[in-house]
């Protein structure tokens, strides 16, 4: 008696940015990743442990002067000397950790632009209370895939996405700029968005698509610069 056929495991519904921290569940191959985690990771890494820091020593402050008052060895002026240096730590200390806390996840999640022979995938990772945020797009969907440059001495890259179908803003990630907000010209398309990406990963995200893409010409590049 022959064995049944195994059957394929279901496609990722269209639309629905995939999570790049789980194992594919679709029959995509050619699956190819590029980081946009950059350099600030590290600094919002170390600001969130001086931040730690100048909490603990403002518990260390507030406790020792406390102590000293209820053993009643602390005279008005060291009294005075350690509620202005708490204040100092309270502003530095937990006032920064709020600003810290809320903004930590999605600075330091896994972030990207993924490609496969479904589509490309630009997403911000699910990094606890962050709940992450990207979109699908279908190969079917892409007009043209660019690198814009901006700036004059100093230039900004961004990747620029023209689909055939409508996004409203909701569906598009918050950090997405679009061609009014950055004063370049809007093209006659349904949606038009750029991503902004590190300039020495901007021609390793074109190769990305161009590999992957049914059709390599929906990949344009800009003249170079002299």
């Amino acid at each position: 008696m022959a064995s049944p056929e195994p059957t394929d495991a279901p496609a990722a519904p269209p639309g629905v940015p995939s999570d790049l921290s789980q194992r594919p569940t679709s029959v995509s191959h050619l699956r190819r990743y590029v980081s946009l985690r950059g350099p600030n990771t590290r600094m919002w890494i170390t600001a969130a442990y001086f931040s730690a820091a100048l909490t603990v020593g403002f518990l260390v402050v507030v406790g020792s002067m406390l102590w000293h008052v209820l053993r009643q060895e602390a005279t008005v002026g060291s009294v005075s000397l350690w509620a202005f240096a708490g204040l100092v730590m309270l502003f530095l200390g937990p006032g920064s950790n709020v600003f810290m806390l809320r903004g930590l996840p999605q600075r330091i999640t896994r972030q990207g632009i993924s490609a496969d022979s479904d589509g490309v995938t630009v997403l911000q990772e699910r990094k606890w209370w962050f709940p992450g945020e990207g979109t699908f797009i279908s190969w079917a969907e892409i007009r043209r895939v660019r690198e814009v440059h901006i700036g004059g001495r100093r230039l900004t890259y961004f990747i620029e996405f023209v689909l055939d179908t409508h996004r409203t803003d909701p569906e598009l990630p918050s950090w997405a700029e679009t061609a009014e907000s950055l004063g370049l010209e809007a093209v006659d398309a349904p949606t038009q968005f750029y991503v902004q990406v590190p300039g020495d990963l901007k021609e390793q995200i074109l190769r990305m698509v161009e590999r992957t893409a049914p059709l390599p010409s929906v990949v344009e590049r800009m003249p170079p610069l002299r």
